[in-house]
């Protein structure tokens, strides 16, 4: 078969499976965070309430913490722009 044969073949497995992946779209993230496999993704749809408590409640403290970082980030922020400020304002 040769190189050049193997290199064919290699060329249509390639363009096989990529035709097949695109028309199977898939995620790798699950609805619950991460979990080992490949997801559709319609089955992002599911309404909020349709969630298990468990769930529910790691979704909020998950977003909770997400509030607290960004609020931090953003006193760091002012903190830094308020020192560049002020060196700024001594050079001149």
């Amino acid at each position: 078969m040769g190189f050049f044969g193997m290199l064919f073949w290699m060329a249509v497995l390639w363009l096989v499976l990529r035709t097949w992946r695109r028309s199977h779209p898939r995620v790798p993230v699950g609805p619950y965070g991460y979990r080992r496999g490949w997801y559709r993704k319609g089955d992002y749809d599911l309404p909020p309430a349709s969630l298990p408590r468990g769930h529910r409640v790691q979704r909020d403290e998950y977003i909770d913490s997400l509030e607290t970082r960004l609020s931090q980030l953003e006193e760091r922020l002012d903190f830094t722009e308020r020192l560049l400020e002020s060196r700024a304002g001594t050079k001149t």
